[in-house]
């Protein structure tokens, strides 16, 4: 993005919150969402062959778009968007798509698939190798929120999930964003019986009923691996949540 395209769209930003124009805010939302689709295509040609989205399902409603959050997410992006370096590390590339699939999901959007070139998938065995884990691991990773890619024979892992993965930050947005979307697709029931069994399995590996107990003598932040501990509290949280919107009682805790 030249300087000049950058200050112009800064200028129309400020000039809509200014004025309160929901005109300005939308169609410079539109703009900046559509360079960074179009930059995904163009630039990263070398790892995505397509995303699909509906883009009918977004809400750019008055109210979000005044938003303080909303005003957050422009300038954010057009700063990121005109400090972008090519080519890009896999890590990059990975922190880009998982906040550009949070943008989709803020702005209303229910469903967001990217399509790989099949030279940027791994095999559950090269991704387990890639991380010095065993493929048993994986699938836990997998089940947890590590992206992956169902194709007709089996699971495949994109490579910018293995950087992400190591990230301490953007490892945990990426299972965040992952169980965000499953929740989409499921009831509130079936959600909660997920999280019930999968509560139980850290139950039996930690020998404790709750997370508190659990980890009563640990601390996340000085843990080697935290994935289970902010899994473990994730999870209870939501279920709490889940619970209360039900009107019943939740027991986890």
């Amino acid at each position: 993005m030249s300087k000049v395209l950058f200050d112009l769209t800064q200028q129309q930003i400020n000039i809509g919150y200014k004025e309160q124009n929901e005109g300005i805010l939308e169609k410079e939302t539109e703009f900046l969402f559509n360079m960074i689709y179009k930059t995904f295509l163009v630039a990263f040609s070398d790892k995505v062959a397509a995303i699909k989205m509906d883009m009918q399902t977004l809400s750019l409603t008055p109210s979000y778009l005044f938003s303080e959050e909303h005003k957050g997410n422009l300038i954010k992006w057009l700063s990121r968007f005109s400090q972008m370096k090519f080519p890009a590390s896999d890590l990059d590339f990975g922190k880009l798509k998982i906040d550009f699939e949070h943008w989709y999901m803020q702005l209303g959007g229910e469903k967001i698939e990217f399509v790989f070139v099949e030279h940027y998938l791994l095999t559950p065995s090269e991704a387990a190798a890639a991380l010095n884990i065993s493929t048993v691991t994986l699938q836990k990773y997998i089940k947890q929120g590590l992206d992956c890619i169902d194709t007709e024979k089996h699971r495949k892992i994109p490579k910018y999930a293995i950087e992400l993965l190591k990230d301490p930050i953007y490892g945990i947005r990426m299972q965040i964003l992952a169980q965000e979307k499953k929740k989409g697709k499921q009831s509130k029931e079936e959600r909660a019986k997920e999280i019930a069994l999968e509560l139980m399995e850290l139950r039996l590996k930690y020998k404790g009923k709750t997370f508190k107990e659990a980890f009563a003598d640990y601390n996340g932040d000085e843990m080697d691996d935290p994935t289970d501990y902010h899994r473990w509290l994730d999870l209870e949280e939501e279920l709490a949540e889940i619970m209360k919107l039900s009107g019943g009682a939740n027991d986890a805790k």
